[in-house]
């Protein structure tokens, strides 16, 4: 497939400010160059300037993190830093819950508790790119504080998968291994450590992590290139997304000497079958609809099937890569 065509569905599908798919969406497009990153620019550019104080907002932390510093690195607007700043200020201030981790959405009546593993993608990767940016090297401890505490809750000891929520009232995770959640968390870490610096602390232990869920991805597999959207129940459906996320993390992963290069034939497999999953528009099929965290499979398994950015974004970076 043309990445320019990729970009162009990517570019034509509707944005919210902000909401999960958001960041890594405009990463895709200001990756792609021309028209589609003067389109993302514009986005994060129009928002930076004229959004109000970020803690009037209780979903300000899904805001994209990483876009807005690679926009003010290309552009040097100190205005766009100035917002980087106050949205790492905002992440340091979450609820913070009692086994650690912050809570998604303290202000929601039946949420005030949950704990979900998008939001590593968000945090880490921003916040780690932050202290590259400023030199101050709070910004890398905040990056490692949040990231591992989401994976400590999350990530099950037994299979090295990733559950979608942690109900931290409860202190208990929903052992639902949905397949995105997956990608959410491995590109949560494999690109905050892409930022921290060699000597940081924490390395160590974000590197175990993706290294037990790069093997428990393999395990995962169902066919070449193909896992489920609960990941280890068959019966639920085949999900494009999740390839797009393993084609994308672990192959970047593997390029950085961060996991076993024999991981790189998993990544390749993925990366082969993204080419299946699109239509003759450019459109990545087969990624389901946005999906807050559930009890049971069963919820997993019936959300519908369409094109959205957390699949058409990651497919169009595992290709550009």
């Amino acid at each position: 497939m043309d990445p320019h065509m990729i970009a162009a569905a990517l570019m034509r599908l509707r944005y919210k400010v902000w909401g999960f798919g958001e960041s890594i969406a405009m990463e895709a497009l200001l990756r792609s160059g021309g028209a589609p990153a003067d389109f993302a620019a514009q986005l994060i550019r129009k928002w930076a300037h004229e959004h109000p104080p970020l803690a009037t907002n209780p979903l300000s932390h899904v805001a994209p993190g990483v876009p807005l510093l690679m926009e003010a690195d290309r552009t040097g607007e100190p205005a766009l830093l100035r917002r980087a700043l106050e949205l790492g200020t905002l992440h340091a201030h979450l609820k913070t819950g009692r086994h650690g981790a912050r809570i998604h959405r303290p202000d929601l009546a039946g949420w005030e508790n949950e704990v979900w593993v998008d939001n590593m993608h968000l945090t880490g990767p921003f916040l780690a790119r932050l202290g590259a940016a400023t030199g101050d090297a709070s910004w890398y401890d905040l990056a490692a504080d949040l990231l591992l505490s989401h994976a400590r809750v999350l990530q099950d000891d037994a299979s090295g998968l990733f559950s979608h929520g942690f109900n931290d009232a409860t202190g208990e995770a929903n052992r639902v291994f949905w397949g995105r959640g997956q990608g959410w968390a491995l590109l949560g870490l494999t690109d905050t450590l892409a930022w921290l610096p060699p000597a940081h602390a924490a390395r160590r232990e974000i590197g175990e992590r993706l290294g037990i869920l790069a093997d428990a991805l393999t395990r995962a597999e169902t066919g070449p290139g193909l896992w489920r959207t609960v990941v280890d129940h068959p019966e639920t459906y085949i999900e494009s997304s999740v390839g797009a996320f393993v084609a994308l993390g672990v192959g970047e992963a593997v390029a950085r000497g961060q996991v076993d290069a024999r991981h790189r034939q998993m990544a390749e497999r993925a990366r082969d079958r993204l080419a299946g999953f699109f239509n003759a528009a450019g459109e990545f099929t087969g990624t389901s609809d946005a999906t807050p965290v559930g009890v049971d499979v069963a919820h997993y398994g019936a959300r519908p099937l369409g094109v959205f950015a957390w699949g058409q974004a990651p497919a169009l970076l595992a290709l550009l890569a």
